[in-house]
């Protein structure tokens, strides 16, 4: 048997659905899925769970990350956790497999240590259809760099650590895997004899605008930093650079515990205060839960503010509070990865509140 696992958050159903449907179809089924929701928004996370149902090889596996950026690494790790069987395939929510595809990982297992797929991209209009895979028309094919939908050997995910928990967001911790692989000494082979993985369109997010707030939490240039700390690992011959506590799933209990501190600090946008935050408080405050909401100043509004401002005259300066969200965001991906937190941005975009247990 192999596992398939599945990581996570917030999609659509149609897109879960058509995915899923096409294993329904393989003509090999010793599979099994481990379907990872790595916090969800509750309504969504009991929608995926009544679809599943559906079907019998899916085991649903759901963290409380729900108030944490978006880590793929981190959402396949807790996948890891869960899986019994020699060999796993990492896939996305957003592919469509051919009914040979199983088959064709069976007769691959043996001969590789790990092989990535190409993949055939779909574009908007197509990935609205529903069709038999082989009437599909692929608008692009993915390039060997496109490492995202992999066959391992358990055994060597588990040797290496699995993925970077640095990496959230999106980029790069497909390609770091089979860098450390490599490093540790396996081998990795780009499988594309024959297109097998449809990939269903959407949004990218480079295409994003990170450079302004939004209540979904988004890092800029979060790119650049995760290929940074690719070439790092990659420099360093990096194979292991995880704690032991790799692929933790936040529980429900973890998850009510920050909660249950209601008690915010406020803290006004003033760059003294937002500096002495991230230096001191956040760094030294130990074994207690911390809670801080930041706003932005009402003095900044006015118009002796402005005034004085347009005359360069001395006044209080401030961080707005997009550079503050990319200043909190940057030192827990960074400093506070492991540490239990929730971070969340106000619906009018007036505040940011962080809760951090240290």
């Amino acid at each position: 048997m192999i596992t398939i696992i599945y990581p996570f958050k917030n999609r659509e159903l149609q897109r879960i659905k058509k995915s899923l449907d096409s294993l329904v179809n393989q003509y090999n089924k010793d599979f099994s899925v481990v379907f990872v929701d790595y916090g969800s928004d509750f309504e969504t996370a009991a929608s995926v769970k009544e679809l599943l149902k559906q079907y019998e090889f899916v085991k649903y596996i759901y963290s409380f990350h729900n108030n944490q950026p978006w880590s793929r690494a981190k959402a396949i790790n807790i996948g890891l956790r869960f899986v019994e069987t020699e060999y796993v395939f990492i896939a996305d929510i957003d592919i469509i497999f051919n009914e040979r595809f199983v088959d064709v990982l069976f007769g691959l297992k043996d001969k590789n240590d790990n092989v990535y797929f190409q993949v055939g991209y779909l574009d908007k209009y197509e990935s609205a259809e529903v069709k038999c895979f082989d009437f599909y028309t692929v608008e692009s094919t993915s390039i060997p760099e496109g490492q995202g939908l992999s066959l391992f050997k358990l055994d060597s995910l588990l040797m290496i650590g699995g993925f970077d928990e640095f990496f959230h967001f999106w980029g790069a911790e497909d390609e770091d895997i089979h860098l450390r692989l490599q490093n540790a000494g396996f081998s990795s082979r780009f499988y594309d004899d024959e297109i097998l993985l449809l990939h269903q369109w959407h949004e990218i997010f480079e295409k994003l605008d990170n450079n302004k707030l939004t209540i979904e939490p988004i890092l800029s240039n979060v790119f650049s930093l995760n290929k940074q700390k690719l070439r790092f690992n990659q420099k360093n011959n990096i194979v292991k650079p995880n704690t032991e506590n790799w692929g933790k799933l936040i529980t429900e209990k973890e998850f009510e515990l920050l909660n249950s501190n209601q008690e915010s600090v406020v803290l006004l946008n003033k760059k003294h205060v937002i500096e002495n935050f991230l230096d001191i408080v956040l760094s030294k405050t130990n074994s207690e839960i911390l809670n801080v909401t930041f706003q932005e100043a009402p003095y900044q509004l006015t118009l002796n503010y402005k005034i004085k401002k347009i005359f360069h005259l001395k006044t209080e300066e401030y961080y707005s509070l997009k550079e503050i969200n990319d200043m909190l965001l940057k030192a827990l991906l960074i400093y506070y990865q492991d540490y239990l937190f929730n971070y969340n941005i106000s619906s009018d975009l007036k505040s940011i509140q962080l809760k951090i247990k240290k």
